[in-house]
């Protein structure tokens, strides 16, 4: 849930020309906790071990984290597109 609402906070901020920097905490636990969860739904792949819900404050199934590490992972892109864009014109 941090990496999809830093990933909007980027994504919306992408529009303006400030820094990544300037986000600081915000975009460090986005990045973090994406890059957190494709790690531990690689090693469930790997494993072949996938438990009925995941997490313990939030429990969801394995679907709907995946779908959600899919959004954080696409507004990151598209930050990253918006920006480039940008610097172009």
């Amino acid at each position: 849930m941090f990496s999809v609402l830093g990933s909007t906070i980027l994504l919306f901020g992408a529009f303006s020309k400030a820094p990544l920097k300037r986000y600081g905490q915000i975009a460090n636990w986005s990045i973090t906790g994406l890059t957190f969860g494709l790690l531990f739904q690689t090693s469930m792949a790997v494993t072949g071990t996938t438990p009925e819900r995941i997490g313990f404050v939030m429990p969801m199934s394995a679907l709907m984290v995946n779908a959600l590490l899919g959004v954080s992972m696409l507004m990151l892109v598209g930050r990253w597109m918006i920006r480039r864009m940008l610097q172009n014109t």
